[in-house]
């Protein structure tokens, strides 16, 4: 396993856990190119990966088989699609249900009849069947059936469709996740060499993603010649503003605070990108200012062409043109006369850090924090081997470890949990569950929803603080070994904070049982380090966002080219 990248090297210090490691701290961070998927087209592009058309078997409204090849320097990759057009009124994005508009597994090997009829055959039952040894994972999508509709009748009559309708969702599909390492049977990153594409964390799921996005546009295209053998294809502008939808929800809390070292890595790895780019040397009329001045123009321009975020629970993209207006002014004027705020500045980016984080929303601060990191790419490269790191999540006790040391470390690394009062009215308002009925995390509101005696763990404020009561009645010299004898309760919580001492950014500082805990924070922050821009809260409880807009298409790739494709914006045919 790879080693959790250590806050060695920065020349500045970090930023402190007391910062940044609560939701709504973590939730105001905005993609980078730290990001994975940014890793990932960036190697797609730098490798040339040929993706072609191997088969495509679909009838006029898009039901049937394709098959497309991706040639990769270590091995070719198929992606194998089921297509459907479901009813709407059969059309769900609930986990539970068996079919889709889109089912898909991506594998490695040869792909004959035979396996491909056996998957088809697997799929029909799709919570319980198996995968082969050599698929490396399962996908599904659904269409958004308002804008596929629209855009294929467009295209049926000869014309491109509206740019205001590919922008109000950006995607023709959405997509229902991704089930792999180990899930249905399906091989493990393991099985391949580091060095290897599939050798690297999320890279086969960000993968499927992308490979849902290609088959959207293949298919829309086909629909509306079905429609009409003379219609007209998409546009190459609008072939590479389209992206790929998602939905996620509560699921994506628990993992987060079930993986503390994953997210401390993560974490500390942005941080480290955030110090080292702030130490950079900035002159007044050096390149760097003009291009800080350009993103942060396209940034104002991405938020104020519609609402990509609404205000409420996240700053919203009114408040976001405003921080970033107010930051343009500050750069445009450092950029005449050298000075921030009036004053001299040594460290320039350091200045505008500190001028930003006490005048900006939290959401202001971060974005400038990607756009100092976009124009210094080689920070993000450098960080490449630690960002995507395999990170052993494995927690164990230390038996040797004396009571009186283990106790004095709580009351130092987790004041915060043991600050917290749980007996206040709604502190422990809700409970988390596996649902049996949806088969994936809910909560429940305590005393009233069925599943209480089948809580999983989330509690750890409440853990920590059953921990440390009863430490403090236990002789101060007993080892933790003999401790755990009298106390076995305790030892989950007990090998989670001895495994992650040197984690300062693995824990969440928050109550997430309390009413007035926003589960939406904790899943926009994970779909952030996935790579999402453009996503926005449907509820306190899910968020739909959009991935892949303006990522270079499968031409661009094979041709080396990457572009610049952040802040895409709806392209002008005119």
């Amino acid at each position: 396993m790879t080693e959790v990248l250590r806050a060695e090297t920065p020349s500045l210090p970090l930023r402190p856990a007391v910062e940044i490691m609560t939701p709504e701290a973590m939730s105001a961070f905005k993609a980078s190119r730290l990001s994975f998927l940014r890793y990932v087209i960036r190697r797609m592009v730098r490798e040339r990966w040929q993706i072609t058309t191997t088969r495509f078997d679909l009838d006029e409204e898009g039901r049937g088989t394709a098959i497309y090849r991706l040639e990769t320097p270590h091995r070719p990759i198929h992606f194998v699609v089921f297509s459907d057009n479901l009813p709407e009124e059969r059309r769900t994005d609930r986990i539970i249900e068996n079919h889709y508009d889109g089912e898909a597994f991506l594998c490695v090997g040869d792909v004959t009849e035979a396996r491909i009829e056996a998957q088809r055959g697997e799929f029909a039952d799709f919570l319980l069947g198996r995968s082969d040894i050599e698929t490396l994972g399962w996908t599904r999508v659904n269409r958004s059936s308002r804008v596929f509709n629209a855009i294929a009748d467009a295209l049926a009559d000869g014309r491109q469709p509206e740019i205001d309708l590919v922008a109000s969702a950006g995607y023709l599909v959405r997509n229902n996740g991704f089930w792999g390492s180990g899930r249905h049977g399906t091989a493990v990153m393991e099985a391949f060499s580091r060095e290897e594409f599939l050798g690297r964390p999320y890279h086969a799921d960000l993968l499927t993603l992308y490979m849902w996005r290609h088959f959207s546009l293949d298919l829309v295209e086909h629909v509306a010649h079905g429609k009409n053998p003379q219609a007209a294809v998409l546009d190459p502008r609008i072939r590479r503003f389209i992206g790929a939808g998602n939905a996620s929800g509560l699921g994506l809390v628990p993992f987060v605070i079930r993986h503390p070292k994953r997210v401390h890595n993560w974490i500390l790895c942005r941080e480290t990108a955030i110090a080292r780019v702030k130490a950079m040397p900035a002159v007044h009329d050096g390149p760097e200012v003009g291009q800080l001045l350009g993103l942060i123009d396209r940034a104002i321009t991405y938020y104020a062409s519609g609402t990509q975020v609404r205000p409420g629970i996240f700053a919203g993209s009114d408040k976001l043109v405003e921080d970033l207006t107010a930051a343009r002014a500050v750069v445009e004027s450092f950029q005449q006369d050298g000075r921030i705020e009036g004053a001299a500045a040594s460290l320039s980016w350091v200045a505008l850090c500190d001028w930003a984080a006490a005048k900006l929303h939290a959401e202001g601060l971060e974005q400038l924090h990607s756009l100092l990191i976009e124009i210094y790419p080689q920070v993000a490269d450098d960080l490449e081997e630690a960002v995507l790191a395999t990170v052993d999540g494995t927690l164990d006790v230390r038996p040797e470890q004396r009571v009186g040391d283990l106790l004095s470390f709580l009351e130092r690394s987790y004041d915060w949990a043991l600050e917290i009062d749980t007996a206040s009215e709604g502190a422990r308002q809700h409970f988390w569950y596996l649902s049996y009925d949806n088969l994936e995390p809910r909560h429940g509101l305590r005393g009233v929803d069925p599943g209480e005696e089948f809580e999983t763990f989330v509690d750890l404020i409440g853990e920590v603080q059953a921990l440390a009561a009863d430490l403090g009645l236990a002789p101060p010299e007993q080892s933790v070994g003999a401790f755990l004898f009298a106390h076995p309760q305790h030892r989950n919580t007990i090998e989670r904070v001895q495994s992650i001492a040197h984690c300062d950014y693995g824990e969440v500082r928050a109550n997430v049982l309390s009413k007035d805990f926003e589960p939406c924070h904790l899943i926009r922050f994970l779909l952030t380090q996935y790579g999402m821009e453009k996503l926005d809260p449907q509820s306190r409880l899910w968020v739909r966002g959009t991935f892949l807009q303006g990522a270079p298409t499968a031409e661009d790739i094979a041709a080396g080219v990457e572009g610049d494709w952040i802040f895409p914006m709806p392209p002008s045919l005119d």
